[in-house]
C-alpha cells in the first residue's frame, strides 16, 4: 500500500488565511491516490537560517541546485522558526529522483521530520493494512461480489504481475486498485526503493533526528475505508481501466518528470482536471482524500 496523496501548497498563518492553503503549487494523486507524498522539516529556532528580512508567515521558493533543479520546496518564517514544505513522490527511478545534497542538508539542520503518515514503520502499517485494506477472515473472498467482467480482467492483471489469487482476493476492492497500480508502476521500472521520502526517512534517521506524523496510516487507511458504498468498486474499475489504456504508465512517468523538473504547472493542470470531473469516484477524491484534509493538516502545523 500507499500512502495517500496530499497537496503541496504555500503555507500561511491563520490570521492571513483561514483555509490554510493555496491552489499555487498542489501535487496530488498519482494515479489513485499514489501521487506526491508531502512532508514537512521544521526547524524550531533556526532565527539565524531564516531570512531576517522576510515579512512573517510569507513562503517562498527554494530552489534544490543552480543545474539540476528537483522538486519542490517551499519555506515559511514566523518570527525565530522556520517550515519547510517539501512535495515528495513514492516511486521513482535511480538518479531521476535522487535528492539535492542542499535538500539533504536542510533536512539535517532541522529539529525534525514530518511525515503525513511513516509507512516505514513496518509493523504498525501491517496492523493498519490488516485492519483497513484487508476483508474479514471469515468474509467472502472479493471475486465473488465483482461483476463478472471487472473480475475477469482484475484476473488477467493478477497473472500479469504473477500474484497469487486467494490472497489478492482478499483485499478490499480500492485497496486492490491501489496495489495494482504501484505493481504496474513497477513493470514500468519505477521502485518505492527509489522514493524521496524514503531517501528522506533514511537520512534523518541516519542524523538522529525524530520522525513524526501529520496524519498516521490509520487515519489515512480510515478516509479510504469510509468511502460510500459503490465507490470501491467504481474505483476498482477506473485503476483496472487506466492500466488497461496505459494510462497509468504515461501519467506516472509525466508527473516524476514534473517533480525531478519543479515543472509546477503539470501538477496544477492535473488538479485543474480533477476539478471538473464529473464521475462520482473522482469527486470523491477531489472532495475528502484532496480538499477536506487540508484545515487538519494547518491545524498541526501550527500546533508543532
Amino acid at each position: 500500500m500507499t500512502q495517500l496523496a496530499p497537496t503541496l501548497a504555500t503555507y500561511r498563518p491563520r490570521a492571513d488565511c483561514r483555509a490554510g492553503v493555496s491552489r499555487a503549487a498542489l501535487a496530488l494523486r498519482v494515479m489513485h491516490a499514489l501521487l506526491a507524498l508531502s512532508l514537512l522539516l521544521l526547524a524550531g529556532g533556526a532565527a539565524a537560517e531564516a531570512p531576517a528580512a522576510r515579512p512573517q508567515g510569507v513562503a517562498s521558493p527554494i530552489a534544490g541546485t543552480a543545474t539540476a533543479p528537483r522538486g519542490f520546496l517551499w519555506q515559511a518564517v514566523r518570527g525565530s522558526s522556520r517550515v519547510l514544505l517539501m512535495g515528495t513522490v513514492h516511486l521513482g527511478r535511480d538518479g531521476q529522483t535522487t535528492l539535492p545534497a542542499e535538500h539533504l542538508r536542510q533536512l539535517r539542520g532541522s529539529a525534525a521530520l514530518v511525515l503525513e503518515a511513516d509507512v516505514f514503520d513496518a509493523q504498525r502499517t501491517q496492523a493498519a493494512l490488516q485492519r483497513y485494506a484487508l476483508l474479514p477472515p471469515r468474509a467472502s473472498g472479493l471475486d465473488r461480489t465483482l461483476p463478472p467482467p471487472l473480475c475477469a480482467r482484475v484476473q488477467r492483471l493478477f497473472e500479469r504481475y504473477g500474484l497469487a489469487p486467494d490472497v489478492a482476493w482478499r483485499f478490499k476492492a480500492w485497496a486492490l486498485a491501489n496495489n495494482l497500480v504501484v505493481l504496474e508502476s513497477m513493470q514500468s521500472g519505477l521502485n518505492p526503493a527509489y522514493s524521496t521520502e524514503a531517501q528522506l526517512h533514511a537520512a534523518a534517521r541516519a542524523a538522529g533526528l525524530p520522525v513524526l506524523e501529520l496524519e498516521g496510516v490509520d487515519a489515512q487507511l480510515a478516509l479510504f475505508d469510509a468511502m460510500p458504498d459503490g465507490l470501491p468498486v467504481a474505483y476498482l474499475e477506473e485503476a483496472v481501466g487506466s492500466i488497461e489504456r496505459g494510462q497509468s504508465r504515461r501519467e506516472l512517468d509525466r508527473l516524476v518528470e514534473a517533480w525531478r523538473t519543479g515543472d509546477e504547472s503539470v501538477m496544477a493542470s492535473t488538479v485543474e482536471r480533477m476539478r471538473v470531473a464529473t464521475l462520482p469516484v473522482d469527486r470523491w477524491v477531489m472532495e475528502q482524500l484532496i480538499e477536506s484534509r487540508h484545515p487538519a493538516m494547518v491545524d498541526r502545523i501550527e500546533r508543532m
